[in-house]
This record gives C-alpha cells, structure tokens and sequence, in this order.
C-alpha cells in the first residue's frame, strides 16, 4: 500500500514540476487544521512530509494561523495541544504584521491566484480546499488521510492550464499530460483508425481439385473373339557344331 502512495504522489508532483516548474526544496505552507488532525492521529509532521514527498521540504506557517489558534485556544482549552505544534514551525512572513486575519484568508492572500511562490498548502479546512481548486491553478493540496499524508489529484483548472501551455513539451511530458487528462478528467483521446492486416488467403477451391487429365495406362494384349491372344515366344536353338574327323 505503501508504495501505491508514493507512486500516486510522484505522479502528482511530477505534473507540477513539469507544467508550474515545482522544485525540491518543496515549501509547505501548513494551518492549524492540519495540525489538529496531526494530533489526533500522532502523526510526526516533520518526519512523514519529507518522506511522503521524496524530498527536501521546508514546512513553514504564519502569524496569523499561529494568533488565531492561539485565541482559539483560550476559549477552547482542548486547541492548546494544538497551540503547541504550530508555533513549532518557521513563521513566513505574510504582510499582516500588526494587523492579522483570519488563517484561511492569510493563505489566499499568499498563493493568489497563480501561486508564484510555490506554496504547497497542507490544511484540512474543505473550504479552503474548494477555493484552491477552483480559484487557484498550479498549488498542490495536502491533506491527513487516516492518519497519512495524501497529495490531492490536480484541479480542473490546472490541468487545463497545463493543457494551453505555450511552452513546448518533451514527448514524456506529452504522456504524462495526457495519462493525467485520462485518469482525471475522463478524457480519452481519440484513438487512430487501424489498419486491417492482410492475412495470407487460403487457396482457391479448383486449385485444390484433382486434374482431370486421364492417365496413361500400359497398353494391353490383343484380344480375338473374346479370347486374349496367347504370344508365341520362339525359343533359339543351339548351333551344333559337327568336328570333322580326318579320316
């Protein structure tokens, strides 16, 4: 099972790499949903990410998520555990300093609507999710699985993004795209029409026929008056020869 995810989630990082130039080191922008479920499965964030993903990553979060938990907490004493997994990332500066909003807005504010910095967004919010897909192109969604981190399949709106590229595609991206499209987007492309072999034909009937012609047959002996004609066969007598005496 393993190995089914993480082949399904090179597959997936290998459309963003080859359509929205991702590259290793993989920045994860993650929230405080994130980390709730994190908890709540002990997943060991900073160990299972890098090794989901295949390589190096940088898992960073903001002010804003880290203020708003933080608040959250003190109404909730439940959310402190969660308090405390958050602030134990980087914080990436968002431009909201001194003036914080809501988590879910601070990210959207971060990827916009292309994403420039390649953020890769690990939340379990669904609405937040939903606005990605549909608003964002290029932005790889991680989310907890039962208790294991999952890349989303890319939105319709990246593929399609992909798919209009200017850029020239090397025929393994060709394939790659098109697999994608197939798999995702029940696209399958029209299949050429194929061309009837020509098989070796069986020999025509009459070739097959016996020939007609009649035999030759050796001939036979005369026959007279219903009788067959007996063949006298002269036997060669001996030449005697007579020695003369000398009388």
């Amino acid at each position: 099972m393993k190995i089914r995810r993480y082949k399904k989630a090179h597959r997936i990082l290998s459309f963003y790499q080859n359509n929205f130039d991702f590259k290793p080191p993989y920045t994860v922008l993650l929230d405080a949903t994130f980390c709730n479920a994190a908890l709540e499965g002990k997943v060991l964030i900073k160990e299972q990410i890098p090794k989901y993903l295949q390589g190096q990553t940088k898992i960073v979060t903001t002010q804003c998520i880290i203020m708003e938990v933080e608040k959250l907490s003190k109404i909730s004493p439940a959310l402190y555990g969660v308090w405390l997994v958050v602030k134990q990332f980087p914080v990436h500066k968002c431009g909201h300093e001194g003036n914080p909003v809501p988590a879910s807005h601070c990210v959207k504010s971060l990827i916009k609507t292309s994403n420039d910095a390649k953020y890769i967004v690990a939340s379990q919010d669904s609405d937040l999710r939903q606005h990605i897909h549909e608003k964002v192109i290029g932005t790889p969604l991680l989310y907890l699985h039962s208790s294991a981190p999952t890349l989303e399949k890319p939105g319709e709106n990246s593929i399609a993004a992909a798919g209009s590229s200017t850029r020239t595609m090397s025929e393994h991206e060709a394939s790659m795209l098109t697999s994608l499209k197939r798999k995702y987007l029940d696209q399958t492309p029209a299949e050429p029409p194929r061309m009837k072999k020509k098989r070796a034909k069986n020999p025509h009937s009459l070739s097959c026929k016996k020939s007609m012609k009649k035999k030759k047959h050796p001939p036979q002996p005369a026959i007279e008056d219903g009788k067959r004609k007996r063949k006298r066969h002269r036997k060669k007598k001996a030449t005697q020869h007579v020695s003369s005496t000398a009388e």
